[in-house]
Formats: C-alpha cells, structure tokens, sequence
C-alpha cells in the first residue's frame, strides 16, 4: 500500500529523499522521461490525497494532481533521446534519464538554499534494478555530469509503495504523453495522443501504411525487422 513511510523515515534520520521513475520504456517511439522528486516532508498532509502510481490515474487526474503542487515540491524531468536509446540500449538510456534529472534536481537543490548542502541525500529508484551513475560517466565519456556519492536503493513497485517515487511516475508520465501529443500535430496519422508510440493496433496499421519516422527506435522489434522494407 502506497504511504510515506521511507519518507518519514529518512526525515527523522535527516536525510533527503529523492523519488526517481521513468516513463516510456516500452514505447516504439520517442524518447524516455524520467523525474527526480523531492518535497519538504514538514508540510506532506498538504500534497494532493490521489497521488498513486501513475498507472492507475486517468491524464485529467494526473494533471490536477501536478497543477496542485505547491513551492515546497521540486522536481526535474529529463530525457534520453531516440538516437541515445538505439545507440546505447534501452537500460543504458533509461540511467542517462535517471542521472540527468538527479543531477538537475540536486544541483537546484543545493544551489538555492544552504540547508542542503551539507546533508546527505538517498536516492529511491522505481525497478529491480540501481543504476550505476559513476560508471555512466566512463561509458558516455562526453558530456559527463558529476554526482556525489549518494546512496542509491532500487524499490520494486516503487510508485505503488511510496509517494514521492509515485509523484515521480505522474509527472514522468505526463511530460511524456505531452511531448507525445505535440508530435502527432506533426504527424497525425500516427495518432501518437492515443497510443503514445506504444505498439497499439491503430500504430502498427500506421506504421506499415506509411513508414516509421525518425521518431520511431529502429533498434526495438518490430521496428528492427521492418525498418529497411517500409522506412519513410
């Protein structure tokens, strides 16, 4: 059952949490989203009560629960691009979301008030999985962002247990599907604001009628087998 637990817990150590999750894993189009969260514990009874995994909520809901959202709430979103996904790997893109937006976050974090700065921060990630963020940077070996040391725990049904880690997952999600949207004013016939770039009957119908688009991960299936036959 989703709660505040971790949250609570870490506060009364004086540690500061970060809640971490992605969206668009699965998707055979666009890039990944992911958003590193935080908010001031002393004032959680004021978050919006239907915060859950974003799985479970309708857009409308999601966007109420993120218009909600007071000064003592940050977050950072970042991407991995399509390039970046097919040359690096899914699990390799979705660290360099990850990294991105932990790196935004804390910087803003420490950057705008003193308090932060000398406190230690633990990193919850949504998944099975604890990426390596020191070794990111030797694989990437160009545009490398430093962290700290932090602890990094990995929590799986993270946006079902915990909070911040569910705030994450709705913000990921619907920077995600907005991105989504503005592209299918692009290309329409994709209807992109209904399936997302996920592998729905109306995308792949799409797909062999008109072709993938640049927007399209040629290193996913069925994208790979088809992409030298109808590619656009």
């Amino acid at each position: 059952m989703i709660s505040f637990d971790i949250e609570r817990d870490l506060y009364k150590k004086n540690i500061i949490m970060i809640g971490v999750d992605e969206a668009g894993r699965g998707s055979w189009a666009g890039p990944l989203v992911s958003t590193a969260c935080w908010f001031d514990f002393t004032k959680y009874k004021s978050l919006h009560s239907g915060i859950n995994d974003s799985k479970k909520l309708k857009s409308s809901k999601r966007r109420e629960i993120i218009l909600s959202l007071d000064n003592f709430v940050k977050y950072s979103s970042s991407i991995a691009s399509v390039v970046e996904i097919d040359k690096y790997g899914l699990s390799y893109a979705n660290s360099i979301a990850m990294k991105r937006s932990v790196f935004s976050l804390t910087h803003q974090l420490k950057k705008h008030s003193q308090i932060y700065r000398n406190k230690n921060f633990c990193i919850y990630v949504d998944g099975k999985f604890k990426p390596d963020f020191e070794n990111l940077d030797n694989f990437l070996q160009r545009n490398k962002l430093h962290l700290d040391k932090y602890s990094i725990k990995a929590l799986v049904k993270g946006d079902s247990l915990c909070k911040t880690i569910a705030l994450a997952s709705i913000i990921s999600k619907e920077t995600r599907d907005t991105i989504m949207r503005q592209w299918s004013k692009k290309h329409p016939v994709y209807l992109f604001d209904r399936n997302f770039g996920y592998g729905t009957k109306n995308h792949i119908n799409a797909i062999l009628k008109n072709g993938i688009l640049d927007l399209h991960r040629k290193s996913f299936k069925p994208i790979a087998t088809t992409y030298g036959k109808i590619n656009k």
